[in-house]
């Protein structure tokens, strides 16, 4: 299941792509903007999924004529408050070449998809469905297109029920476990508002490594589905493992493009191993020398030595050299070299006392030779020379530890 982080992540990544598609398109061409409100994590996924797929020139009439006349009413607006300055200011010039100034002529309308903040009762009104709620914020957050999308949960199954400003456009037991359906089903019903009715829902099962270009211009398929006009279109797949493909294929309604995709020959590799002398295993299979004369993608590569941690790599990709390093398995004990340092700083600091406590104890016994102290100078001298041989010991220890993984 994907993770609520890596949803997230992915509507930062959509919208940081459809800023970019859309900032050239702004320098010459009318924005209509789209925003969106939907109680759940998951329809609000896929109602970014199905916005993206409709995303580029807005062709519906109905949203076009109601976008420029909304315009042209705050245009008129505008207008008319500067020629009520221009009279109090008697401005004749200005006024005379305001009054002789052209309309505003139409041009191409794209959408993009932005995210205006609404407090919960401003939401709670517009998931109702109240119309004058959707009018209101439609003008306050200049939008020119509101969706609102509610989902009353009930087991397995849940009521789905989406508004297109203020208008009830679709209605449907969503079944969980069949989100493409549902995906589809409300692709259909936003269509009318981007498209208009030459537009076809187009479905392209294709491997994920094989990039699409439709009339020469790549796409990314949401949900490997695609929206275009109906009739002949050129589409060219092409991957890293698989022979380019050009179709030319008329689309209509219900059409499935699956195309016949011819897997490239393998290509010779050479697998650089650390160390060399590894077990190499292609496929499953041991290898006699570093080469392949033909490596076929997808491949798995495993290798295996004593002493260090096996290590298996797939790739998707054709390379003709690949450099594997193992690890060595005492790198996977954490606390190995703490261990050996522990060890070794405990001794040194044994070592230090008991070689302090014979010195000591010899000091004394020199200076107060009828105390009888020679057993404990003895003792003391032989607990120092052990403490050193431990010490010397430990040392070495940690140095193999933390130079030679032993």
């Amino acid at each position: 299941m994907i993770s609520s982080k890596a949803i997230s992540t992915f509507r930062k990544k959509l919208k940081l792509f459809l800023f970019i598609l859309f900032l050239p398109l702004s320098l010459f061409a009318s924005e209509a903007r789209v925003a969106y409100i939907a109680e759940s994590g998951s329809y609000s996924s896929m109602l970014e999924d199905a916005l993206s797929l409709l995303s580029g020139e807005i062709t519906a009439e109905k949203t076009i004529d109601a976008y420029w006349a909304e315009r042209e009413k705050r245009a008129e607006i505008a207008r008319e408050e500067e020629v009520s300055s221009l009279r109090v200011s008697e401005n004749f010039t200005s006024l005379e070449a305001l009054e002789s100034a052209e309309e505003i002529e139409r041009d191409e309308l794209y959408s993009s998809i932005v995210s205006p903040s609404f407090s919960d009762e401003e939401r709670a009104f517009l998931l109702s469905g109240d119309e004058d709620a959707f009018s209101y914020l439609m003008m306050r957050k200049d939008l020119s297109i509101l969706i609102a999308a509610s989902l009353e949960e009930d087991g397995l199954m849940s009521n789905s029920s989406v508004l297109v400003n203020g208008e009830p456009v679709y209605e449907n037991l969503f079944v969980s476990s069949d989100e493409e359906s549902e995906f589809i089903s409300l692709v259909s019903a936003l269509l009318p508002f981007f498209k208009d009715e030459n537009a076809v829902i187009v479905r392209v099962n294709v491997p994920g490594i094989v990039s699409v270009a439709i009339d020469g211009e790549v796409v990314s398929p949401v949900r490997s589905w695609v929206v275009l006009d109906r009739g002949e279109h050129d589409f060219r797949f092409t991957s890293p493992i698989y022979e380019t493909a050009d179709m030319r294929i008329s689309v209509d309604d219900g059409i499935v493009i699956e195309p016949e995709l011819v897997e490239k020959p393998g290509s010779p590799l050479f697998i650089s191993t650390l160390p060399y002398d590894s077990e190499i295993y292609y496929q499953g299979m041991k290898l006699d020398s570093h080469f392949i004369d033909e490596a076929d993608v997808p491949f798995q590569l495993t290798l295996v030595r004593d002493g260090f941690k096996t290590l298996t790599v797939q790739s998707r990709l054709p390379m003709t050299k690949i450099d594997l390093q193992l690890r060595p398995e005492w790198m996977d004990s954490v606390n190995t070299i703490e261990k050996a340092k522990d060890r070794f700083y405990t001794n040194l600091l044994s070592t230090m006392i008991s070689f302090g406590c014979f010195v000591a104890a010899q000091s004394l016994s020199g200076i107060y030779t009828d105390a009888g102290l020679s057993p404990a100078v003895t003792l003391m001298a032989g607990v120092s020379v052990v403490g050193l041989v431990e010490l010397i010991d430990s040392m070495f220890g940690y140095y193999q530890a933390a130079r030679l993984g032993i």
